[in-house]
């Protein structure tokens, strides 16, 4: 056989063996391929189905979808109880097939754990007592009245020796869900709460349990007894009427025109009165605890006492040479220096008379030195105060001195206060100025006014 022919067999073998492969594996591919589509398109996915006490619910996505909701349901059964009422579900798992469609989402499942407790609530009137629930009621009326009753029955005790009672616990009355282990009648309600009741045990209120545990409840579990005393306490009332004095505040103004530690009364206190009715608040044991105003009926306004207190700065403690006004003087003078007629005899009068309030105000008509502070029989207290070599003021009957021997004071410093002490009649100050020791007229060395 010629060489080139010889080359050309197994070449075409090969095409041969090529094609008819080809011819085999394209629809198998092809298959393969659809296949894969349709499966990617029709099998569904795989979820996870929930059970609650054996019984099937529905798919999930995942353990915590109903796991959360467990929870949020558990959290408000706790709280509408006050931790009476334990749920204890049983919750399994397994997988199965579920389109994204066919999924149980929160709310579902937490209506779904609802169902299954729900029969053991029922919508009532619920009673509270200082925030603890104590019973619950189908009226709201039949509570708020065993309330009143129980209130009428402790003051009965009382006789006539209060108007009134009142029961000091926080009370109320709420419409919610409530167990309904929790429901009582008003008799029994009465027999855990009225404090003339007579208890020989610790009430105790059996907490119907949910069906749905898987174990069988525990002597503890299937009653709570109360710890707190829901026992009401109460308090007696009273009602007094009384008149009070309203005393007088005492205001202090600044006085620029008067210096620093001088004081003068310009406004004297007035009480005043009033009728106040008061709410008086006993303990059980009929002893007092609290006093409330209720009322107040002013019969006379009181009057503030106005006091003017200096703020110019204090002068030297030397003389300036003039005198001034050693007092107030709103009712002037009322004897002159000089001769007078006193009861009927001539009497000659060494100063000036300037009647005023007593406990007014006496300061140095000019300063100087103290060199009398102390108490004559015709002066009575009286103070001398040296202003020079020839210069001396005198200001007797004084209520009170506030100056010792000694002391050096300022033109303006107050130095006693008005009275009537020693031969006085009537409360004024006798003022003398006297120089080389002779009494000399005031009213010459003082300013007009």
């Amino acid at each position: 056989m010629p060489q080139k022919q010889a080359d050309k067999k197994p070449v075409g073998r090969i095409g041969n063996a090529v094609k008819k492969a080809a011819s085999v594996l394209v629809p198998t591919l092809t298959c393969v391929a659809a296949a894969l589509y349709i499966a990617s398109v029709y099998i569904p996915d795989i979820a996870v189905q929930a059970t609650v006490n054996g019984n099937i619910i529905g798919n999930i996505e995942s353990n915590t979808t109903l796991m959360a909701a467990k929870a949020d349901l558990e959290s408000s059964v706790y709280t509408l109880t006050e931790g009476k009422y334990d749920t204890n579900y049983t919750i399994g798992y397994s997988f199965a097939a579920a389109s994204s469609d066919d999924r149980l989402s929160s709310d579902d499942c937490s209506e779904i754990l609802w169902s299954y407790i729900s029969e053991d609530f029922t919508e009532a009137y619920m009673l509270y007592v200082d925030g603890h629930q104590a019973a619950a009621n189908e009226s709201e009326g039949a509570l708020a009245n065993l309330i009143t009753n129980i209130e009428d029955q402790i003051l009965s005790t009382a006789g006539d020796s209060f108007r009134d009672v009142r029961i000091s616990n926080n009370v109320r009355i709420e419409k919610q869900l409530c167990l309904k282990s929790m429901l009582k009648s008003t008799e029994e309600i009465n027999e855990l709460l009225n404090p003339l009741s007579h208890h020989s045990e610790p009430a105790v209120i059996t907490t119907r349990m949910s069906t749905l545990s898987a174990a069988a409840p525990t002597e503890a579990d299937s009653t709570d007894t109360f710890d707190e005393d829901l026992v009401l306490d109460y308090n007696f009332l009273n009602n007094i009427t009384v008149d009070e004095v309203i005393y007088y505040n005492t205001l202090y103004i600044d006085d620029e025109t008067n210096f620093i530690g001088n004081e003068k009364i310009a406004q004297e206190g007035v009480n005043g009165a009033r009728t106040v009715t008061y709410e008086i608040v006993y303990d059980a044991d009929g002893n007092i605890i609290s006093r409330n105003e209720l009322s107040e009926t002013v019969t006379t306004e009181a009057v503030d006492k106005i006091v003017m207190v200096g703020t110019a700065p204090i002068p030297d403690a030397v003389p300036t040479g003039s005198l001034i006004w050693p007092c107030e003087s709103p009712r002037g003078v009322s004897s002159y220096y000089g001769w007078r007629d006193l009861y009927g005899k001539p009497d000659f009068h060494l100063g000036i008379d300037i009647p005023n309030d007593k406990g007014s105000s006496i300061w140095a008509a000019d300063g100087g030195e103290v060199i009398f502070a102390g108490y004559t029989p015709s002066y009575g207290y009286s103070v001398r105060v040296q202003h020079s070599d020839t210069t001396v003021t005198l200001y007797a009957h004084l209520d009170k001195i506030l100056v010792k021997v000694g002391d050096m004071v300022y033109q303006g410093q107050q130095i006693g206060t008005m009275g009537r002490t020693g031969v006085a009649y009537g409360v004024h100050l006798h003022f003398e100025v006297r120089i080389n020791n002779t009494t000399t007229n005031p009213l010459k060395h003082l300013p007009k006014q």
